[in-house]
């Protein structure tokens, strides 16, 4: 039973992950409009979403991750694991730190007490959504996007592309720190390891 509620927790990460990014962009039509001599495409990444709606998916991400931190230590508490491991990861994961800052600023306000746990007062600026395009890690390999007729995104090449949610994480200073995308999924892969560790099969 205890194993399934930290499966549960996990999965719930996951699913957040999987709210952040969107990999059929065919699925975000193009506003295709004409006025006779020339066609005009409008794209909106965010498909429809608001502001609001962006900013509750990605703090939902950050919300999975941060918290965890406490499920991971309580499940090692009463499987015979080291809860020690859990804080040695988060102590050792500028990532963990963070997303766990900016969850807090959340909860609590900004700024956080004594800089928070990364010593950097984290904040996110705008929330977005937006379309990342990757070339596969080869010489030649390319990667374009185009629309067809009726509006529908293409990718041309062999890359990949995807729309994901998103932002700039500044510090105290506004100086950018990070992409909050990016921090997550590595924030992420910390827990993983601690799983591994633990030997618990997803």
């Amino acid at each position: 039973m205890a194993n399934d509620v930290l499966i549960f927790r996990v999965q719930r990460l996951y699913a957040a992950i999987g709210a952040v990014e969107e990999t059929d962009i065919s699925k975000l039509k193009t506003t295709v409009t004409s006025d006779g001599d020339q066609i005009s495409f409008y794209q909106d990444w965010s498909g429809g979403r608001s502001e609001q709606e962006l900013a509750n998916t990605a703090h939902s991400l950050i919300y999975n991750i941060a918290n965890l931190r406490s499920h991971l230590k309580k499940w090692a508490a009463h499987n015979g694991q080291d809860k020690a491991r859990v804080d040695t990861e988060f102590n050792n994961s500028k990532a963990l730190q963070v997303i766990a800052d900016l969850s807090n600023n959340d909860r609590h306000g900004y700024p956080p007490r004594n800089r928070g746990h990364s010593g950097q007062s984290p904040r996110l600026r705008k929330i977005v959504s937006i379309l990342e395009l990757t070339t596969k890690a080869e010489k030649g390999s390319s990667v374009g996007l185009t629309f067809t007729p009726q509006g529908v995104p293409k990718i041309l090449g062999d890359g990949t592309a995807k729309v994901i949610i998103s932002g700039d994480i500044l510090d105290r200073d506004g100086n950018n720190i990070g992409n909050l995308h990016e921090t997550a999924l590595e924030a992420v892969e910390a827990w993983e390891s601690v799983l591994s560790d633990f030997g618990v099969k997803l």
